[in-house]
């Protein structure tokens, strides 16, 4: 430090002013190398200099105070001059006062240190120069230059002790821009990524450019237990397994790691696991600590150690990202095989769910999910489809067997990513996987339900061509739509071309999430052929339906329907202010033409084709999936903007048909060839045919003579009796040349003749009627409110399902001091379980309290529960945290 500041630190010493019970300021300056000798002789010589004296409020006298001469000190001090304020200059250091002339004035007077390590002490903020003089001394040539000091005060800036000047002058070699490096976590990981990106060497040299090479190997040894060398060629081998297995064994039954014990220290487990948290939690730094975990994974031999460990055993551990793959390829091979493991699989997901490289390997548990949806329905349909009447199959699929057709949809839609992600490891097991959910969904679920189907309807379908007890959907205009608007006097009606039953589940599930939003949810079942061409005139308010037999064209009232400005006149014959017009049009009308649209028209139908459009195309048929998601965020979107736009809508979303699809091609067998066929049928897809009757056809009942086809009256859309509908059984196409082969619809499956309805409106929060949404909540379910181990779990309960008005959400939970400072690491929980079951909806938060933190005084802390996207504090906890090892910092540097 220049002369110039010692000078003008002691000035502006005796500028202060002076406490109450003084009169005047006596400093005694200590200065045990005799540094500054000269500068005092030059300030008892010439004083501050006139400009600065002006400034003090009383003149100073210089005092030597050297061997020889103490009793006159004394005497200047005590007798002689008890007015003026005093520097006293004593070459030597602060220490005891026995036997010192002086002893009393050292009691009184303010000191100051001006030698080079006090002033350096005293410019990085210590507290106590005597504290961290010795470490100073270790470190001086370090601190010699200005650029480190800087850097060092960043990372530390009011250093206490001697370990936190080896924590500043590690975290500052380490590039460390705030106090946060100063950490155990930031340097070790530092350490290593050195290590990995430029090797021991480069290590090596930058420890000993800042002489810290025994303090880096101290700092490791004495937090992690690690004795190996940091700059040899197998450093970061060795360094990382130690501390990756270290963090691992506590994670896992102890025996499991058992092998692989020279690599683990386990008094060290909660030092390392909080190394491995932080790393994984900053994104930035990700990519290096997969690699260095993979490298280790590897050379450990990792895989086939995990491979041969229950799932069960890894449930917590998440350290490395091989882990996943082990458990993900045990369950799925497992399920693939028959074997009844759906509950654990779900509990394996949702454990593993808020954990480290999750999002890496996401889409295969959410192929596990839906493999253990599909396999749970097997289960629970073990004894097959046997119902005998066509009404209660009805009402069968609409409210059960309808989640198979949406976990196949799911399952299809996470397979398709899965090709994306492209884990070797996980292929094999996925694709079987697949292969057998392929398998049971179309020949045994699709097969058999409706076999079932088709039996309890087929009399209904040859005598009357639809199924008594079932809403109908060419009444649905007079008997249906009523139901569901009321006397609103806005009412839209949304049309999604094949839009199917478990997809538009999907819809209302999201409209009822909406606040004030009232949702009802029903079907209708759809025309024969179930086509576009029949459906969508179906919805229309009409006295007669009529199949031109030579154009194919469908007629109402003898009105054309094949274009939305014909279906808007014949919507006007009944309403004559009625409009029909694309849903893209309607979007596209400016605010005010929206809303006066819907004041003025009594009846609006708008027409949305996502699904249909997709999946009719050769070209995009695969992506038939996607579009259905696309559909309810459409369907969604579109029922709100109605709603905006007219406030008291009735909007009631339907389709004109649903849809078979299978991610396979049939084989051949379940292709009916032209000689299967009647001459010159009048419609004819790959899914229906409509003939004329004639002597060929007398004969034909379902199931006579093993007839492969399901015959349908007619008479109701061709009147007279001259035409039957021939639809064929389960899910056999008719071979047909071109076109899809995968997406198809037109025939009697429930798939497609289940046609959806939705009712919605959205309550404004003053109707008595109104239910607003909340969110799913958690609650703590440990009736001990005591945390002794520093590594530990809280159980928690979501207290309702999150399904209708009770919205899913993700909260982080820590573990906080009375000031709010953050002791443990951030747990993310999710509240988004369905299950009706409380015991299905219990999860358990592991926590690893904080390094440098000591919890030995039992005080108390606080579990602060706060909402992960708004960051708004749900709830707080009070707990007792009295951990009698606890993972604090002083390791006596």
């Amino acid at each position: 430090m220049a002369k110039f500041d010692v000078i003008e630190e002691l000035a502006a010493r005796f500028e202060q002013p002076l406490p109450d019970c003084r009169e005047r300021r006596v400093v005694v300056w200590h200065d045990a190398e005799g540094e500054f000798a000269a500068t005092f002789a030059e300030l008892a010589e010439s004083g501050f200099g006139e400009a600065v004296e002006q400034r003090l409020p009383r003149p100073v006298c210089f005092v030597e105070a050297c061997d020889g001469h103490m009793f006159e000190v004394k005497r200047l001090i005590a007798r002689e001059d008890t007015t003026s304020d005093m520097l006293v200059y004593r070459q030597q250091g602060r220490g005891g006062l026995e036997g010192d002339w002086l002893a009393d004035v050292e009691l009184y007077a303010d000191q100051f240190s001006a030698d080079y390590l006090s002033l350096l002490a005293d410019q990085l903020g210590a507290s106590s120069a005597r504290d961290i003089r010795k470490a100073l001394q270790a470190h001086k040539s370090f601190f010699a230059a200005k650029g480190r000091v800087a850097k060092f005060s960043k990372c530390m800036p009011a250093p206490a002790c001697a370990t936190d000047v080896e924590l500043g002058l590690l975290a500052a070699m380490f590039g460390g821009s705030d106090p946060s490096a100063s950490t155990m976590p930031f340097i070790v990981r530092s350490c290593l990524t050195m290590l990995l990106h430029e090797g021991p060497e480069a290590l090596a040299e930058l420890a000993h450019k800042f002489e810290a090479g025994d303090s880096l190997a101290a700092f490791v040894r004495q937090r992690t237990g690690f004795e190996g060398a940091l700059f040899e060629r197998d450093s970061l081998q060795d360094f990382a397994a130690h501390v990756l297995l270290t963090a691992s064994a506590s994670l896992v039954p102890a025996a499991a790691l058992q092998k692989l014990s020279n690599h683990i220290a386990p008094a060290y487990a909660p030092y390392c696991i909080a190394i491995v948290r932080e790393w994984a939690s900053d994104a930035a730094a990700a990519d290096d600590l997969r690699e260095i975990c993979e490298s280790v994974q590897d050379a450990c031999g990792l895989r086939h150690v995990f491979g041969g460990l229950p799932a069960a055993d890894l449930l917590r551990l998440d350290v490395f990202p091989c882990v996943d793959e082990a458990i993900l390829s045990d369950l799925l091979t497992s399920l693939a095989q028959g074997a009844d493991r759906v509950d654990e699989a779900r509990r394996v997901a949702s454990a593993r769910r808020d954990l480290c490289w999750y999002d890496d390997v996401a889409c295969y548990y959410q192929v596990l999910l839906a493999l253990a949806d599909m396999a749970a329905f097997k289960r629970d349909h073990a004894g097959g489809f046997h119902i005998a009447q066509a009404a209660e199959v009805w009402e069968a699929y609409t409210m059960d067997w309808w989640r198979m057709d949406a976990a196949y949809r799911a399952l299809r839609q996470a397979n398709e990513c899965c090709k994306l992600r492209g884990v070797d490891l996980l292929e094999d097991p996925e694709r079987r996987a697949v292969e057998w959910a392929e398998n049971n969904y179309v020949n045994w679920y699709l097969t058999e339900s409706n076999a079932c189907w088709a039996n309890a309807a087929q009399a209904q379908w040859r005598d009357a061509g639809y199924v008594e007890g079932v809403a109908r959907q060419d009444l649905f205009y007079w008997e249906t739509l009523p139901t569901y608007v009321g006397s609103a006097k806005a009412k839209v009606v949304l049309i999604s071309d094949a839009l199917r039953y478990e997809v538009a589940q999907d819809v209302a599930a999201a409209l009822e999430r909406e606040r004030g939003g009232e949702v009802r949810m029903g079907s209708v079942q759809a025309m024969f052929p179930s086509i576009t061409e029949m459906g969508m005139p179906a919805l229309l308010p009409h006295q007669a339906m009529t199949l031109n037999m030579e154009t194919g064209a469908v007629l109402l009232d003898g009105m054309p329907t094949g274009t939305t400005a014909e279906r808007q006149a014949v919507l006007q014959k009944a309403a004559p202010s009625g409009r029909a017009l694309s849903a893209a049009a309607y979007l596209d009308m400016p605010a005010a033409d929206r809303k006066e649209l819907l004041k003025s028209s009594e009846i609006v139908y708008l027409y949305h084709n996502k699904i249909d459009a997709t999946g009719e195309k050769l070209a995009t048929e695969s992506d038939v999936f996607d579009a259905c998601a696309e559909s309810v965020d459409e369907l969604v979107s579109i029922a709100k903007r109605v709603c905006t736009d007219a406030p008291s809508a009735r909007v009631t979303i339907t389709s004109d048909h649903g849809f078979l699809y299978t991610a396979n091609e049939l084989p051949e067998c379940l292709f009916l060839g032209k000689n299967d066929l009647p001459d010159d049928p009048v419609l004819f897809g790959k899914r229906h045919a409509v003939v004329a009757q004639g002597d060929a056809l007398a004969d034909i009942t379902n199931g006579a003579g093993g007839s492969p086809y399901l015959a349908m009256n007619m008479d109701h859309v061709v009147p007279g009796g001259g035409y039957v509908g021939l639809a064929p059984r389960g899910i056999v196409h008719y071979k047909r040349p071109g076109g899809t082969k995968r997406y198809v619809h037109g025939g009697v499956s429930l798939q497609e003749l289940v046609v959806p309805v939705i009712g919605y409106r959205r309550l404004s929060a003053s109707s008595k009627e109104f239910v607003d949404t909340q969110t799913a909540q958690l609650r703590v379910l440990n009736e001990s409110r005591r945390v002794t181990n520093s590594l530990f779990g809280i159980k928690l309960l979501q207290d309702e399902a999150a399904v209708g008005k009770v919205l899913p959400c993700e909260y982080e939970l820590v573990f906080t001091d009375e000031t709010g400072n953050e002791v443990s690491d951030v747990v993310r929980v999710h509240a988004d379980m369905t299950s009706p079951n409380p015991q299905d909806r219990v999860v358990e938060a592991r926590f690893t309290l904080k390094t440098g933190v000591s919890f030995g005084s039992g005080a108390s802390h606080l579990l602060v529960c706060r909402d992960a996207q708004t960051g708004k504090i749900v709830w707080r906890e009070t707990y007792t945290i009295a951990v009698s090892f606890a993972p604090v910092a002083d390791f006596g540097f």
